[in-house]
């Protein structure tokens, strides 16, 4: 395959305004585009009486052959009747984003009537909802400045004409509802749904857009545009003709990416394509020259590395400027950075650099410029908070609870600690960067880290100076292990390796700990981020204990045909892979532990439990499922799951990759590699994508074809010597 560099790594000159975009689309959109064919599944319809709206499974369905922005706009039929009531919502489902408007925004949507005979007064009204409230009901006709039927309309609504609305409380979604009631059905479309500021540039696009390369990968066509820096460009609309004659838009993308992914219909045949940058009015400027490409067949080597790429891509894309560190989600006033998946961030542009999808030079930039940060950055003992604020370098507390995260510290200072077995050239830049990952690793006090009682057990997080709150202590088969070889390792404050077993085997009863407790997909999300951690309380003084209360993880059990040492508690597979994405189970020569059979065991229990569910998917090698934690219970994929048990299972991982690109490609897979999630029962994909995801698919995946990631972190000096203290010289 041909090299490729991620685009946002290439152009830095359209860094000022990365922190517009946001992935797909941008923060204030309600709605552009269903992902997905049929119907909208973020839409919620409901009828009484007379009233009627179409719907498939009490959602909207969406029109692919009439849009104002491809590729698709929502379909709304009705019938109003006096005897009647209606209502359909509009979700907001960005979950990492709690999106807050401002008074001077406006509410601007498009829409096209195609039923003749709906006159002003038989459009729907319109209300904004958030979390505990809902603003007044505006009448949509009162905002049209010229009626008509057959065209798209323009309605742009004041938000200040909408009352009751909490301006720091987040939107949850938009409802319309039944206005008048009349004779007969009316039918609308509706499109681009979104909240606008007031004072978005006008200037005008005179300049042809620029389309610098398109490059087929079996029925994914990859684009690349060079971007100007023009503040009123807000899209990139994507053409495509299969004659060169007739173009059809297929698609739009924000100005946060330098390219995308175009999923075709056919392999070996020639499409065409061209761009047009749109403004804030939707008018296009020039088009660009038109570019060539055939598609064809990719074998399984060359469909994994499009796989990876992608997957690496979106490392590449999501960051802060100002500090490097990975930008989970964006706000408009900070630009809050996690700790954590920072160093899987690190870890994946380690493999975007060895696989030549990412410029060494550029990616050694913007790993120096995260140590940079954390030199200066706020900790304590060492350890950071789990999140900063990557333009002030403060850090960002959740809850008033000014705590610093172990787990998260770890996770960085791992990665950063392969960087510097990776990045080993004689040359001053890369010794600079080694010499202050070094520094940054022998100021964390881990023999000050540990639980009240105990010289040998971490804790999870630690309070600030002065205060005295007790933690969960960090032990059982997940990233535990990772701390605690970090803990026993170090040059200058280590613990003693007694932590082995009485750490890592060991798991705390008293303390519960939502962070340990809940599937990886809900911790990014922005309402649990908010969540507090729960402290431990003796029951009987209705006070925190002075002392943990800690249990073997070792109980046996037998499901699904295979022995599960440490018992099945149902949680995400995620968290047993999570330690691993360094180190080589081989390492771990503990006599009463195989990990690598322990590890296939529990894979293969979960995928023969998910087979045996069986909720939507005819192939045995579509596994993974995960639920939903609401009173639905419906089941969705974790598109992370199942591929990434190549590093223990190399062929059924293998098999669950290709059949989740085969099978759901067009609408699953993208730029920035699967998505979040996929839900077969409602026919529904998520908008967003998770950290931890990309990085699992990413690495797990390299480690089983080349040992990347393992071979580097067994070479670092202070884990060879603690690996050898602990289980002696390998054979």
């Amino acid at each position: 395959m041909r090299r490729f560099y991620p685009f946002v790594l290439v152009f830095m000159s359209v860094i000022g305004i990365l922190e517009k975009g946001y992935a797909d689309t941008y923060p204030e959109v309600v709605f552009d585009n269903s992902l997905v064919k049929g119907v909208y599944a973020k839409s919620k319809v409901s009828y009484q009486g007379r009233s009627w709206v179409e719907n498939l499974n009490h959602h909207l369905l969406v029109s692919d052959t009439l849009f104002f922005t491809p590729g698709n706009a929502l379909s709304l039929q009705y019938k109003s009747a006096l005897e009647g009531e209606w209502q359909v919502d509009l979700q907001y489902s960005r979950q990492k984003l709690n999106y807050q408007i401002e008074r001077s925004d406006h509410l601007v949507l498009k829409l096209f009537i195609k039923s003749e005979n709906t006159t002003a007064h038989h459009l729907p009204k319109i209300s904004v909802q958030q979390k505990d409230s809902e603003t007044n009901e505006l009448e949509l006709a009162s905002y049209i400045k010229n009626f008509d039927y057959n065209k798209w309309i323009d309605v742009r609504i004041p938000i200040a004409d909408l009352k009751n609305l909490h301006v720091k409380e987040s939107i949850t979604g938009l409802r319309f509802t039944q206005n008048r009631a009349g004779d007969g059905t009316h039918h609308l479309f509706i499109d681009q749904v979104e909240f606008l500021s007031k004072s978005v540039s006008r200037v005008k696009l005179s300049s042809p857009a620029i389309l610098s390369s398109a490059i087929a990968y079996d029925k994914q066509v990859r684009l690349q545009w060079q971007l100007p820096l023009t503040p009123s460009i807000r899209y990139i609309k994507i053409y495509r003709s299969e004659d060169n004659k007739v173009f059809k838009g297929v698609g739009i993308r924000p100005v946060s990416m330098q390219g995308c992914l175009d999923y075709v219909p056919d392999l070996n045949k020639t499409y065409y394509y061209k761009i047009a940058w749109v403004d804030y009015n939707y008018e296009e400027s020039p088009f660009s020259e038109v570019k060539e490409v055939k598609t064809k067949k990719l074998d399984e080597t060359g469909l994994l590395d499009l796989v990876q790429e992608a997957h690496v891509n979106y490392f590449a894309e999501n960051y802060d400027i100002n500090s490097g560190m990975y930008l989970p989600f964006r706000m408009k006033e900070r630009a809050v950075v996690s700790v954590k998946e920072s160093g899987n961030a690190i870890l994946s542009l380690i493999v975007g650099v060895e696989k030549e999808r990412i410029n060494r030079s550029l990616a050694l930039n913007r790993i120096s410029r995260m140590v940079y940060f954390l030199t200066k950055a706020q900790h304590h003992l060492g350890i950071f908070p789990a999140y900063f604020d990557g333009r002030t370098g403060l850090p960002e507390h959740r809850n008033n609870e000014a705590t610093y995260d172990v787990l998260a510290t770890s996770s960085m200072i791992e990665a950063l600690l392969v960087a510097r077995q990776y990045f080993s050239k004689d040359d001053d830049i890369e010794a600079d960067l080694r010499k202050r990952i070094t520094t940054l690793w022998e100021n964390i006090k881990w023999n000050e880290l540990v639980a009240d009682g105990y010289n040998d057990v971490l804790v999870e997080k630690i309070a600030m100076a002065g205060l005295t709150e007790h933690y969960p202590t960090l032990g059982g088969i997940n990233e535990s292990i990772n701390a605690y070889l970090l803990a026993m390792s170090s040059p200058k404050y280590a613990i003693p390796l007694s932590a082995y077993e009485n750490g890592i085997k060991n798991i705390d009863l008293t303390y519960s700990s939502d962070y340990n407790k809940m599937d990886s997909l809900a911790k990014d999300t922005i309402s649990t981020l908010m969540r507090s951690f729960r402290f431990a309380v003796d029951p009987l003084r209705n006070r925190p204990t002075d002392m943990a209360n800690r249990v073997s993880i070792f109980q046996d059990t037998i499901l699904y045909g295979e022995r599960l040492l440490f018992g099945f508690s149902g949680s995400t597979l995620l968290n047993l892979y999570k330690p691993f994405f360094t180190i080589d189970p081989k390492l771990l020569r503990d006599k009463n532990v195989n990990y690598e059979q322990a590890l296939r065991n529990y894979i293969q229990v979960r995928k023969r439990r998910d087979n045996e569910i069986g909720v939507g998917s005819t192939s045995s090698d579509i596994w993974g499922f995960y639920q939903r934690m609401d009173s639905v219970g419906s089941y969705r994929i974790n598109p992370a799951i199942a591929p990434s048990s190549m590093f223990i299972l190399n062929e059924e991982g293998k098999k669950a990759v290709l059949a989740l690109y085969d099978n759901y490609g067009e609408n699953f897979f993208t730029e920035y590699g699967f998505r979040a999630w996929l839900d077969l029962r409602n026919n529904d994909v998520s908008d967003e994508y998770f950290a931890t995801n990309q990085a699992a698919i990413t690495v797990c995946i390299e480690n089983a074809r080349s040992g990347l990631i393992w071979n580097l972190y067994k070479e670092i000096p202070e884990i060879k010597a603690l690996l050898t203290k602990l289980f002696g010289t390998a054979e």
